[in-house]
């Protein structure tokens, strides 16, 4: 088969872009039959380091960053993408986010990934204005009237999907995610050192790790204020917290600078570090070195920073509205993100008993081992037999 992906994606740092990058690059390593298209746009071919063992087409456009709150692709960028896809005659057609969609005439199948529900669910949150919603919404929709089949990460989104979207479950399937290779166990304290100087934080504190956008829904001022509160105790005043993530030119909606302010506000810029996006070997490091990932989004559709703590052999402690509690079962600790009490009695526990926490730190690193983008590119080739034989026997 012939099997065109929007590869516009590419060179974004979010979940969704690492999601795109780890599946495909797993899915060309294996040994299939099809041949692969991957197409971009002129912003992705001139700021990605892009696949050498694939076919790319690359599209001219106004070089506007795809799915970025700052950036439009303009009509003629999204026309010029469907047309030249139209023109490939491919069997099936896969965008492996909604974030990326663009319209496209074509007899492909078409595969459209939806890793969560968080825009629909909480769209003040995510859009700064009615016309970004509007936009967002027209987007969205235009894609499910066009796709044969919804992909998703999680069977948690799958859930949320079918309900939110009144989609239908076997037209939903499911290909997991899983932790990059630099995110082992690192036991070299050197190593380990370094990466705390550099993050700020002293050799001798014990410290939490946020990991992921600083974006109004993923809850993050309720983290500064439980970490105040917790390291106000006698016993944990040595507590700091490094919160690793996008420091400016988010392409969501950013909290940043809404969370520097709670930071300063409640006197603990001493003791709180914001850095920048950080190569997964550095954050890797910082990972080791920690009591525990700290995720109290209000929502994700899977929570891959998660299952990159856990790959380290470092416990998470996270929230319930996501695939963590299935996928990392007895790996950490979750709780109700609207719960702050939950949250601060979850620190305090691993904070406490520190036995404990290396009992989940090593129950959430057996449980990412099982986690391999081999197996997500497995998952992969069996949708795209499933949606191709569905589509035959409705022609029929």
């Amino acid at each position: 088969m012939r099997i065109g992906i929007d590869g516009t994606h590419w060179s974004n740092q979010r979940g969704y872009g690492r999601y795109a990058r780890g599946l495909i690059t797993a899915v060309l390593q294996q040994p299939h039959g099809h041949d692969y298209i991957l197409f971009v746009d002129t912003h992705t071919h001139d700021h990605a380091p892009l696949p050498t063992t694939i076919e790319i087409v690359t599209v001219q456009t106004r070089s506007a960053q795809a799915a970025s709150e700052n950036e439009r692709r303009s009509v003629g960028d999204m026309l010029a993408m469907g047309a030249r896809v139209g023109r490939a005659d491919l069997d099936v057609m896969v965008y492996p986010s909604v974030y990326t969609y663009f319209p496209a005439l074509t007899r492909a199948v078409r595969l459209v990934g939806i890793h969560d529900v968080i825009p629909e669910k909480y769209p003040a949150l995510i859009f700064p204005s009615g016309k970004g919603q509007l936009a967002w919404t027209a987007k969205s929709m235009l894609a499910r009237l066009q796709a044969d089949a919804l992909l998703t990460v999680s069977e948690y989104a799958k859930r949320e999907i079918v309900k939110i979207f009144n989609w239908r479950a076997d037209r939903t399937y499911v290909v997991g995610e899983a932790p990059d290779p630099a995110f082992m166990p690192i036991t070299d304290p050197v190593r380990i050192d370094a990466a705390r100087d550099q993050a700020g934080v002293p050799r001798s504190a014990r410290y939490f790790v946020y990991l992921g956008g600083v974006n109004p829904h993923k809850n993050v001022i309720a983290l500064l204020r439980a970490f105040v509160e917790v390291s106000a105790r006698d016993a944990m005043r040595d507590l700091h917290l490094v919160l690793i993530g996008p420091q400016s030119n988010d392409v969501f909606t950013a909290g940043i600078g809404a969370a520097k302010s709670e930071a300063e506000r409640l006197g603990a810029l001493e003791r709180i570090h914001f850095t920048d996006f950080l190569p997964d070997e550095q954050v890797a490091l910082l990972l080791n070195g920690a009591v525990a990932l700290i995720l109290p989004s209000l929502e994700e559709g899977y929570g891959l920073p998660g299952i990159e703590a856990a790959a380290c052999g470092t416990p998470v402690i996270g929230t319930i509205n996501s695939a963590l509690p299935d996928v990392l079962e007895g790996g950490g600790i979750f709780f109700d993100p609207r719960q702050p009490d939950a949250l601060r009695a979850a620190m305090v526990d691993l904070l406490s008993d520190p036995a404990r926490r290396d009992t989940l730190g090593q129950m959430a690193l057996t449980r990412a081992r099982a986690l391999t983008w081999q197996n997500a590119a497995a998952q992969f080739d069996a949708v795209v037999t499933a949606i191709t034989q569905a589509r035959g026997k409705r022609i029929r």
